[in-house]
């Protein structure tokens, strides 16, 4: 029993064994990717003491933070095809010892870093000598190596190279020549950065285009030129020049005078305490100008200090208020025609109204980015960008902005990047960033702001989770989050959602439509029936009013013989025809509207009465008569007469009534009454006058 619990002890302190070692094989893979557009090979970190088998087409190798201690031309053994490598690696890696020789391998090498070992100082020496026949070799880094001091006797035994970056940081000096690097014939930058520099003794190199002096200790600005001319410098060609992070406190516009073609100044972290008027005219080829966290804590521009028409990126960061920075606001960037790029940062603008904000970024009419970071800015932003119609980026992030106005970002057209993160926004209007600008901006970020996930907020919550480029969003979803109501506080936008109910209400006018809008439909409809109606119900308002108030007349109350019944077209036959034969030759009382109606009362009631006090209805029938509706209501009346009063009714058919205008009551008229018809032929007309004449002298 005891054995077999040996043995089994024995069996899992090998499977662990056997785990713990295939970890720590895995542990030590090295990774295979594209960087730069170069295959690479990384094997930093992994404590090895050796260089793996690598593939054919390895052309970058990165092998740092490990343990090679010794290396010598066999230490590249398992490279496959080292005539393809171009970079390689070998920072911190506790190298004491390389042979002169260990590189000749990599006869097309053009990126060497042996930063960070501590080499013994000749072997250094001597391989630095061999590679100066590596003719591809272009750049060199030897930061930090503790067991040399870089000396003008550590680069002797080079003879000329093609090296153009050397980069030399981390060294204890406190003055350094640039007669050290003498040979390095063809070096066009040179990085000097972390050396606790405190004098820098330049000399003539035409070849120099980049010098880093930062993160030294150098007190004055240096003076590149040989003597008191202009006209003999020792870097004729610098074009950039970083002195950042020193202890410079002046700077004038003589310190400048043989940079005639210096492009890039950076002089930021440095106790100046004023830019002088006119600072930079004698940088006629000055595009970028950095500045940034004056030690002192403040720094004073003067009206004219960025006066350039060269300038085309400035960056300003200090941790003061803008009244205490510029002396003034209406000429500060006055005479920087052709800046696209501004970047503050810091400088307060809390206390700056509207109007100072306008005076002070006016002249910005051909600015393309800016920025203006944690510069307490409180108000609605038009101000500072509203003059800057060519804007593409804006960024103002970390800021104290509350709200948009519908104007905001009215004039900026080309707007393309705009960053409001970290601001004070809870409510953004629809208006105020339509969907429109939206879908136009390549990136939007609107991050770790204190959103009230409300209705109000409904369309911009919709956009966020419709929106397609979700690239465009930095921080989306995670940072996008709710700051009210408390209910939804710490959710995020893409989890709330609202029903259309909760955010569409009903206002009154919607109730007042739903509810008005059937009466008013009921009541058109009545309007029109009783439109096209009108008269059948004057005549049935006629029959109740008969029915109800009338008194039957008998014959001897009546005051005509008869009522005429005619449209006025025809008053003219009316009057030369009939009157005379009627009226004048058999002497009866006729009733025609334009004479015997009392003025002042309804036609309607005009009609009823003068009808009820004639014995007889004659109706003269045209064309004309079947089109007014006030014939046809005479016609209706006339007819209930003839059917309840028995009253005679005489119909006079003066032309033919085309079928368009026969209407239900003529039609029943002629299906139900005789008439006599009017002809113009003189035979004719004595038959007509006859039957007439016999018609009204019946009793």
């Amino acid at each position: 029993m005891e054995i077999q619990r040996t043995v089994l002890l024995i069996l899992m302190l090998v499977e662990v064994n056997e785990g713990n070692l295939t970890h720590l094989m895995k542990k030590k893979t090295c990774k295979t990717y594209m960087l730069h557009h170069r295959q690479s090979l990384d094997c930093s970190h992994q404590n090895l003491s050796y260089i793996p088998k690598t593939e054919r087409n390895i052309q970058t190798l990165i092998f740092s933070y490990n343990d090679l201690m010794n290396v010598t031309s066999e230490t590249f053994g398992n490279i496959s095809n080292p005539e393809n490598l171009v970079d390689l690696e070998l920072d911190h890696n506790n190298i004491q010892s390389i042979s002169a020789h260990a590189l000749d391998a990599f006869p097309n090498l053009k990126f060497l870093y042996l930063s960070y070992n501590p080499i013994h100082y000749n072997d250094v020496k001597h391989l630095f000598g061999v590679l100066s026949n590596f003719r591809y070799l272009n750049h060199l880094s030897i930061c930090g190596i503790r067991s040399i001091t870089i000396q003008k006797d550590l680069f002797s035994l080079m003879k000329e190279n093609r090296i153009e970056t050397l980069d030399v940081r981390f060294y204890n000096m406190t003055t350094c020549s640039l007669d050290t690097f003498r040979n390095f014939n063809n070096l066009k930058t040179l990085f000097l950065k972390n050396n606790h520099i405190e004098e820098i003794l330049l000399s003539k190199n035409k070849h120099l285009r980049n010098l880093y002096l930062d993160h030294n200790n150098l007190k004055f600005f240096p003076d590149f030129s040989v003597g008191s001319e202009d006209s003999e410098c020792y870097i004729p060609n610098i074009e950039l020049l970083s002195v950042r992070m020193n202890e410079i406190q002046a700077i004038e516009k003589e310190h400048f005078k043989c940079l005639f073609k210096l492009k890039t100044l950076e002089l930021g972290e440095n106790p100046i305490k004023i830019l002088q008027d006119n600072i930079l005219s004698k940088l006629p080829n000055l595009e970028t100008l950095q500045l940034r966290y004056s030690p002192t804590g403040s720094i004073k521009v003067e009206p004219l200090a960025f006066k350039s028409t060269s300038l085309n990126t400035l960056q300003l960061e200090w941790n003061s208020p803008a009244e205490n920075v510029f002396e003034s606001l209406d000429e500060t960037f006055k005479f920087s025609p052709n800046l696209r790029t501004l970047k503050l940062g810091f400088i307060s603008m809390f206390r700056l109204t509207n109007q100072e904000l306008s005076r002070l970024f006016s002249p910005l009419d051909n600015i393309r980015f800016f920025q203006c970071f944690a510069c307490e800015i409180s108000q609605d932003p038009e101000a500072i960008v509203k003059h800057m119609k060519n804007l593409q980026k804006i960024d103002l992030q970390s800021n104290r902005i509350t709200k948009l106005s519908d104007t905001t970002f009215r004039k900026n057209m080309h707007l393309m990047y705009l960053n409001l993160k970290n601001n004070a926004i809870g409510h953004i209007s629809e208006s105020a960033l339509p969907t429109s600008l939206l879908n136009k901006l390549h990136s939007i970020d609107l991050s770790q702001n204190p959103f009230a996930c409300d209705c109000g907020l409904e369309w911009f919550i919709n956009w966020l989770k419709t929106n397609k480029n979700t690239t465009a969003l930095p921080g989306y979803p995670y940072n996008y989050t709710c700051s009210l109501p408390p209910e939804k506080s710490k959710l995020r936008l893409s989890d709330i959602t609202f029903t259309y109910k909760e955010c569409h209400p009903w206002s009154p006018w919607i109730w007042v439509a739903v509810i008005g809008s059937p009466c008013v439909i009921a009541i058109a409809i009545v309007v029109v029936i009783v439109y096209r109606n009108r008269w059948n119900i004057k005549h049935y308002i006629y029959l109740v009013r008969k029915r109800r108030n009338y008194q039957e007349i008998k014959g001897h109350n009546l005051v005509y013989d008869a009522f005429v019944g005619y449209e006025a077209k025809d008053s003219a036959w009316v009057r030369r025809r009939l009157l005379p034969v009627l009226e004048s030759k058999l002497g009866l009382k006729l009733c025609i509207h334009e004479r015997d109606f009392e003025a002042g009362v309804f036609i309607n009631d005009n009609i009823v009465t003068n009808m009820d006090m004639s014995a007889k209805v004659i109706l003269v029938l045209t064309n004309a008569f079947a089109r007014s509706k006030w014939c046809t209501f005479e016609l209706k009346v006339a007819h209930s007469k003839l059917i309840e009063d028995e009253t005679e009714l005489v119909v006079i058919l003066l032309e033919q009534i085309d079928g368009k205008n026969m209407n239900r009551s003529l039609k029943l008229l002629f299906d139900t009454t005789t008439y006599i018809e009017w002809t113009e032929d003189v035979v004719g007309q004595e038959l007509f006058w006859e039957k007439l004449e016999n018609i009204m002298n019946k009793k």
